[in-house]
């Protein structure tokens, strides 16, 4: 997106309410903190056109006496969580008053004390009334509130449309058939899905949304238990060979999908070297953005859809660095950024999925997201990944155990104790 267009779409979205209709109630409170800066470390933003950055420069505007700034981090999910706890710990030069962190960071980040809770005469009640059921209840732990979304995200089916009239919904059964439907070896499609399979977060999300999926299959509904996962073995077969395109005819599952992060799995689509993939919704935005220079799709060729299962609740929180010198200042940004009007530029500029419910009602993001309502049923349809202070170690076994599952074709008998163990921050028993 070129500066101009940008530009104006900011000045409009300002316009339209934006300055006035925050609810935050310190507006033009004093700098209470003492002289100093707000420094957001977050990951590179995903979104197109530079909207976290517009905010800021609002706040800024707003806000001379204490403006704020983002510091951002590259690489995947895992090296940003890595980072973000290097930061959280006063390891790194930049001293950091606000982490942007994952959703499932919150638990651990809150319980070994990385971050602050809101006090409980703080606690922005009316604000969260306003957010989606998941998102809010993904800035808890223990009953206190450590954080607020700057985004929320749940995962989306996207299909080359053939025509009018497409589903929907779209089945496994559906995605599958495809496969055996496509032209030659060296044609596009090369194969009907691709999903994100590296050996990284994003395959533990994809391999989670298969479990649900084949256990909504079996059961009819995923039932909650104390790994928000079943420990069946199989539906843990099943959804292995699901991820890999091992039960269905001819090329279901694109093999290089086992390299793809979220950017490959996109270009591939932008190829048409896949009919279907899964992503987040904020890659709608990435493909018509980019279809303006490339033009190798169209708005009106690209279908999204819920998945065949429920999805992953993604997004990311923000949260107040335990021992920041201006705390209270940090929560009143924090507070800014999640509110109603921030997050309606965050959907409507950067293609985000906003945690506020009264943004999918507006008619600038009907407007300019004709998928709005898909994209709230799957973040109001969508499941926490297991909210544990060692989510990573959980989130190592998982993709630990479908790479074992894959390569041997059969379950490890030990799999719910290795699971738990993961929970726990243990070692495997194995």
């Amino acid at each position: 997106m070129n500066s101009k267009p940008f530009s104006l779409l900011v000045a409009a979205v300002f316009a339209g309410g934006l300055l006035t209709g925050f609810a935050v109630p310190r507006l033009v409170a004093s700098w209470g903190d003492g002289p100093g800066e707000l420094v957001i470390v977050s990951g590179v933003e995903d979104g197109e056109g530079g909207a976290r950055q517009a905010l800021i420069d609002l706040w800024n505007e707003t806000h001379p006496e204490r403006p704020a700034r983002i510091h951002l981090i590259a690489g995947s999910a895992d090296v940003q969580h890595d980072a973000m706890v290097r930061f959280a710990k006063g390891e790194e030069e930049v001293e950091a008053d606000i982490l942007n962190l994952d959703v499932t960071a919150v638990a651990e980040f809150a319980e070994f004390g990385y971050i602050a809770d809101w006090p409980s005469r703080q606690v922005p009640r009316q604000l969260l009334s306003t957010l989606l059921e998941k998102p809010r209840e993904s800035c808890f732990h223990d009953g206190r509130l450590w954080a607020l979304p700057f985004n929320t995200d749940a995962g989306v089916l996207f299909a080359h449309r053939d025509g009018p009239g497409q589903p929907t919904v779209h089945t496994w059964e559906q995605i599958a058939a495809r496969g055996s439907n496509l032209p030659g070896p060296s044609g596009n499609p090369a194969a009907a899905y691709a999903g994100q399979l590296d050996d990284y977060e994003g395959l533990t999300v994809n391999a989670l949304e298969a479990l649900w999926a084949v256990e909504t299959e079996k059961t009819g509904s995923v039932a909650d238990t104390p790994l928000g996962v079943s420990a069946d073995p199989a539906i843990w077969s099943e959804a292995v060979a699901r991820l890999y395109g091992r039960n269905g005819p001819g090329r279901v599952v694109d093999p290089a999908s086992t390299t793809y992060q979220e950017n490959e799995t996109t270009a591939a689509f932008l190829e048409k070297r896949i009919v279907f993939m899964r992503n987040w919704p904020v890659a709608y935005r990435t493909l018509v953005e980019t279809t303006d220079q490339q033009a190798t799709v169209t708005a009106s060729s690209i279908g999204m859809t819920p998945l065949p299962g429920p999805a992953v609740l993604g997004g990311q929180n923000l949260a107040v660095v335990a021992g920041s010198a201006h705390a209270d200042d940090a929560r009143e940004l924090i507070e800014f950024l999640a509110s109603e009007p921030s997050q309606r530029l965050l959907m409507q500029v950067g293609g985000f999925a906003a945690a506020t419910s009264a943004t999918y009602d507006r008619t600038e993001i009907k407007a300019t997201h004709p998928y709005a309502a898909t994209v709230r049923a799957a973040v109001e349809s969508s499941r926490q990944r297991l909210p544990t202070p060692f989510y990573p170690r959980f989130s190592e076994e998982v993709r630990v155990l479908v790479a074992e599952i894959k390569a041997d074709g059969k379950v490890p008998p030990d799999l719910e104790k290795r699971l738990q163990a993961a929970a726990e921050g243990r070692l495997s028993p194995r």
